[in-house]
């Protein structure tokens, strides 16, 4: 069956800007301070994305709570608390922050923020491809060779040559997030665990949170089994 050039050259382009574009999640350090820890484990949770993006603080809330609820720790969202508020309208109020963690009791809160953002632009070479080239023809026919050979006419010629398709350089930028997942005691107000992660191309809010959760609870089970 003969491909269609164009339908290969957009997929190429298709390929290519979804491996370059691709989001990665990693976590770059990481502490836990086990001697602050609850002897029985950590039973409840208060968690907050200090972020002015509602769809982001809603993603990653309800992905940290339902995290949290797996594993038998009851989560509060700040979103259900005190509704889609935004870091620079509560800031100026810790007295009514601090007021309603009292009256809902939870032992621990759970914050992620973005402390840096970096951009890099960067060339992406084109690439030549050949698809199905025509293979040789056998002896005879016009000019000593049938087919599509070697020395076959100009039409066997531009049919071989179609096949050899190139996608063009382009430039692309990358965007890169340097976030922080802190856990607290809300009553000694002591740094329990800290883990710092680094985002490349997060294009998507959803599956990004997911999987941004995911990293947290993976590296929560190292920290736990760490000697010191």
């Amino acid at each position: 069956m003969k491909k269609n050039p164009l339908l290969i050259m957009a997929a190429a382009i298709a390929t290519v800007s979804l491996i370059s574009c691709s989001p990665s999640i990693k976590t770059t350090a990481s502490w836990i301070n086990k001697e602050k820890m609850p002897a029985g484990g950590v039973k409840s949770v208060f968690i907050i994305a200090l972020t002015e993006n509602m769809e982001l603080k809603s993603s990653l809330e309800n992905d940290l709570a339902i995290a949290a609820e797996t594993r038998g720790i009851k989560a509060v969202k700040s979103m259900d608390a005190m509704g889609p508020v935004g870091i620079k309208n509560l800031a100026p109020h810790k007295d009514v922050f601090d007021k309603k963690l009292a009256e809902l009791g939870s032992e621990t809160i759970l914050t992620v923020a973005l402390v840096d953002k970096q951009s890099e632009t960067r060339y992406v070479p084109g690439t030549t491809t050949m698809y199905s080239p025509y293979g040789y023809g056998s002896y005879g026919g016009y000019g000593g060779f049938g087919g599509y050979g070697m020395y076959g006419g100009f039409g066997g010629y531009y049919g071989y040559s179609s096949n050899l398709m190139s996608t063009p350089g382009y430039y692309t930028t990358d965007k890169t997030y340097f976030v922080e997942c802190k856990l607290f005691d809300v009553k000694t107000e002591e740094l329990l665990i800290s883990i710092q992660s680094k985002a490349t191309n997060p294009s998507n809010i959803k599956s990004s949170s997911k999987a941004y959760t995911q990293t947290l609870i993976d590296e929560v089970k190292e920290l736990k089994m760490r000697k010191k």
